[in-house]
């Protein structure tokens, strides 16, 4: 119950420190490489305590990334542009949403798949 309490006051203060959650196009317009910090390093934080959640309940890993692998925002920008490359018909048929959460998951599923 005290995680819940604390995720909420979290969320609910994300939304005075971020103007708008970024869209793709956002995403791919900003030439600032530290625009959105703390906006993806959130989003892997949240994608690892998902995974982590995922498994305890289930079982089930979505991704494997090595636990001692630290990614730099370098990294992880170069994971999530990859990924938008990759998939581009995807991402430019809904460049106006906010997917880039969507990115960086399918790009870790896809660069640290689990092999079991």
């Amino acid at each position: 119950m005290r995680t819940n309490k604390l995720f909420l006051a979290l969320l609910l203060c994300s939304n005075s420190v971020f103007s708008a959650i970024p869209t793709i196009e956002d995403y791919n317009n900003n030439n600032d490489p530290n625009a959105y910090e703390l906006y993806i390093y959130g989003l892997e934080n949240g994608l690892e305590w998902a995974n982590e959640h995922v498994f305890q309940k289930h079982s089930i890993e979505i991704f494997c990334k090595p636990r001692d692998l630290t990614l730099s925002l370098k990294q992880l920008n170069k994971i999530i542009g990859q990924e938008i490359q990759d998939n581009n018909r995807f991402y430019m048929k809904y460049k106006s949403a906010p997917l880039v959460g969507l990115a960086l998951r399918n790009a870790f599923i896809s660069k640290f798949p689990c092999n079991k």
